[in-house]
């Protein structure tokens, strides 16, 4: 895939790598010589990793004219190095940028497969996907897996990619082009740096493929508690949640879907507006609520519902759809 790496002049740099690094050491070392034969230009992005790897790395890749490190004077988080990086790859005009961690969980093999679908221009980006098979689940840690099913979901319900079954996967690719339409400066410097980017990248319509892959747990030291963050990620999830219902509801969009929206509000107060009228009337006139009145808290209820999950159903399956539709334009 890169034939044309022996070029020093950066217009023939295609392929760019970026990699944030805390406590990174020996693996990421490891990881940087593999990638040497999948990319032509790495950042390292060392975000005051206390095991020096920035340093390890220039000296250990002296000769090298792929590697540039870039060091953070303390550590900023995940999301502030990706978006460091990105924007030095931008700036060398990469035409495909690639994002890896430095534990080694991702294999640099699976670059070219990564890649595939953006030069086929197929897709705008591309996720590495490890929910594609039993064997894939069953080799991740098990309180892994119960974070990052529950995670999947908030972000789903957050970013409108229902599509993607492994949203937290950090093994991504983009095509230059439709990285500079997403908003960097917007994203969460921390480790909901990656929810955050699907969003912004659903405001901005890029199209995502999915890669199957497997990652590799081994004596790596990570940082990120899934279970912890779960409670830390759930009030920015139902944030952009929210601000994702109003754009491309309401500001960007205005389709069925806001009419269920709409239709939901309203009868949902009804419903509350009407138990609430009655409840309170029992309790000062002792009065119980008569058949009637229970038939219609139950009506306002039941089409309350039945909205909700029109809305869904349409949210799943209409942003997804437009997307594709929008792609092929």
């Amino acid at each position: 895939m890169s034939n044309h790496t022996n070029k020093n002049s950066d217009s023939f740099q295609k392929i760019g790598c970026t990699i944030p690094c805390y406590k990174g050491g020996q693996i990421t070392i490891n990881l940087i010589k593999e990638l040497h034969c999948y990319v032509d230009l790495i950042v390292l992005v060392d975000d005051g990793c206390p095991f020096k790897t920035g340093n390890l790395a220039k000296d250990y890749f002296k000769d090298s004219d792929k590697l540039h490190v870039i060091h953070n004077k303390f550590n900023k988080g995940l999301g502030f190095s990706v978006k460091r990086g990105f924007k030095f790859l931008i700036q060398k005009g990469c035409e495909v940028i690639v994002k890896i961690d430095a534990d080694g969980q991702m294999k640099p093999e699976l670059i070219p497969f990564l890649i595939k679908p953006i030069f086929a221009n197929k897709s705008d980006a591309v996720k590495g996907n490890r929910f594609t098979s039993i064997d894939h689940i069953i080799s991740m840690p098990k309180i892994r897996i119960a974070g990052n099913l529950i995670l999947t979901f908030l972000n789903k319900l957050s970013t409108g990619y229902w599509e993607l079954s492994d949203p937290t996967n950090g093994f991504l690719a983009f095509n230059r082009i439709s990285l500079e339409k997403v908003r960097l400066d917007k994203l969460d410097d921390k480790y909901f740096f990656e929810s955050d980017l699907l969003f912004q990248c659903s405001l901005a319509n890029i199209f995502f493929e999915q890669l199957p892959m497997k990652s590799v747990y081994g004596g790596e030291i990570s940082s990120l508690n899934p279970l912890k963050q779960i409670i830390i990620f759930s009030k920015q999830h139902i944030v952009n949640f929210f601000k994702r219902i109003i754009y491309h509801y309401f500001v960007l969009d205005f389709n069925a879907g806001s009419l269920e929206i709409i239709g939901f509000l309203f009868f949902s107060f009804s419903t509350l507006i009407t138990f609430f009228k009655i409840y309170f009337r029992g309790l000062s006139n002792n009065e119980f609520a008569t058949p009637g009145e229970a038939n219609l808290i139950s009506i306002l209820f039941l089409v309350s519902i039945q909205l909700l999950l029109g809305i869904l159903y349409f949210d799943s399956t209409y942003q997804p759809l437009m997307r594709q539709i929008k792609r092929w334009r």
